[in-house]
């Protein structure tokens, strides 16, 4: 009697556990179906190991890309370096977006990403409040992710120093306005010149881009802290019309309400589809230069990709290398040598769909998948607010 008491009461103990554990898992799978919902509420594919299949790295990579050097490159001379802090509210904000990324990426690097969306984004946004009274040298900040990938920081250092000077250029006291327009000329062509890896001008596609195997995993793990790099987006994209062809009290009335706007708003929005792009929020200094404006987004969306792969907990350390020496290649000016707006090259590291002069035609609508290289359709091009500037 208490032998078949005691099977009576085990059986029951296990049909207990296993409802529960029934339950869990229904919990966890319904959990990870709306994660991975799209914007538009279809299905997405949830990254795991068995599904996802990377693209393969290029074999004729050039050598530089294997550099682990530390290999700062010194800025264009001119009389408007540093002009920038005639506007000094924007320097100081430009200096607190600097620490944001280097931030995120050591601390991405050196297993502590569970704390991104607590400790890091609080260490960020404490910066971003309190910015530090000079440039820093995010190589200083991220020494690990240095090591790790230090080419990739090298391409974001010298198109960051492209960024800074047009901006020193535009705020300069001490040039014309048609000074300035040459002089961002020459900048450009100081930035092609002098090092290898320059960011290519053209417009690429920024909705093939953001449908590699990884793309997306950042800003869904990780929302707060993305917001908050989509908000830098916003504050370099924007900031050039606030300071293009305007007198220094201009520039100064201008930035008192962007800068508001920018901190209350701005940075801790999480509901974007997509990053800011420069047709978006400069559309006078994108038609005037849509090369630089191409370059900038490009950038951008290199440091998506980055994000990206970095945020995959599926792929393995020499994979994440891997991806992300693909991701610099894809939009090296080196690699798109030679190539035309609007053309199709018929393999999978380029589109360019979008013509000369068109910057911000790279933006899809979220969600959207292609794979037809070459032939702009209904279902691929961008919505109507990004054409019309």
């Amino acid at each position: 009697m208490t032998h078949k008491l005691i099977q009576k009461t085990m059986m029951i103990a296990i049909a207990t556990t296993l409802i529960t554990n029934v339950g869990l898992i229904a919990a966890m799978a319904e959990q990870l179906h709306q994660e991975h919902k799209g914007h538009d509420g279809h299905d997405m594919p949830v990254p795991t190991t068995n599904v996802q299949t990377l693209p393969p790295v290029p074999n004729n990579l050039p050598s530089w890309m294997d550099n682990k050097d530390r290999n700062h490159i010194y800025r264009k001379r001119g009389v408007y370096n540093d002009a920038i802090y005639n506007i000094q509210a924007l320097a100081l904000d430009l200096n607190a977006v600097a620490v944001g990324h280097a931030f995120a990426y050591e601390d991405l690097v050196t297993g502590k990403a569970k704390d991104l969306e607590t400790k890091t984004f609080a260490r960020i946004n404490w910066v971003l409040n309190n910015p530090p009274r000079f440039m820093p040298d995010e190589a200083n900040i991220s020494p690990t992710f240095g090591r790790k990938y230090g080419v990739l920081e090298q391409v974001f250092d010298w198109t960051h120093i492209l960024h800074a000077q047009t901006v020193d250029v535009l705020a300069s006291t001490k040039l014309t306005d048609a000074e300035k327009k040459a002089e961002i000329q020459r900048l450009y062509q100081f930035y092609v010149d002098n090092v290898p890896y320059a960011i290519t001008d053209l417009p690429m596609n920024m909705g093939y881009l953001d449908s590699q195997p990884y793309s997306k995993a950042f800003r869904r793990k990780y929302p707060k802290v993305n917001g908050l790099f989509w908000g830098y987006h916003w504050l370099q994209g924007s900031m050039y019309d606030l300071l293009y062809n305007k007198t220094l009290q201009q520039q100064r009335t201008a930035y008192a309400t962007a800068g508001k706007r920018y901190h209350e708003v701005e940075l801790y929005r999480t509901d974007r589809p997509f990053m800011p792009m420069f047709a978006e929020v400069s559309p006078k200094f994108a038609a005037d230069f849509p090369y630089i404006s191409n370059v900038f987004d490009n950038l951008h969306m290199l440091h998506d990709m980055v994000n990206d792969i970095l945020a995959s907990d599926w792929m393995t350390e020499q994979q994440k290398q891997e991806q992300i020496k693909r991701a610099i290649w894809m939009v090296m000016a080196a690699n798109h040598k030679g190539m035309k707006p609007g053309e199709n090259y018929g393999e999978g590291l380029h589109d360019h769909r979008f013509m000369e002069g068109m910057p911000g035609m790279g933006l899809m609508p979220e969600g959207s998948m292609n794979h037809d290289h070459g032939k702009p359709n209904s279902d691929t091009m961008p919505h109507q607010q990004h054409i019309g500037h």
